[in-house]
């Protein structure tokens, strides 16, 4: 049990805990807000289901390399 409650942990403190993670996902969204809302980047609009995923798999590439350094 006590396994269990430990894996629980971390994967809470990987996912909410970690402040890479956080603003990975901020910058993304505010990024896809600028393309969103300026005109000058429509260019980017047809990729920004592609800039959204290309943005979390980093924060989260970079979280779980440090906590794989650990």
């Amino acid at each position: 049990m006590k396994i269990i409650i430990n894996i629980l942990k971390e994967t809470f403190n990987f996912f909410c805990g970690d402040w890479r993670i956080f603003w990975g996902v901020a910058i993304t969204l505010f990024a896809l807000e600028l393309i969103q809302h300026i005109d000058t980047l429509t260019f980017a609009r047809p990729f920004m289901a592609i800039i959204f995923l290309i943005g979390l798999s980093l924060s989260l590439i970079v979280a779980l390399k440090r906590e794989i350094t650990k």
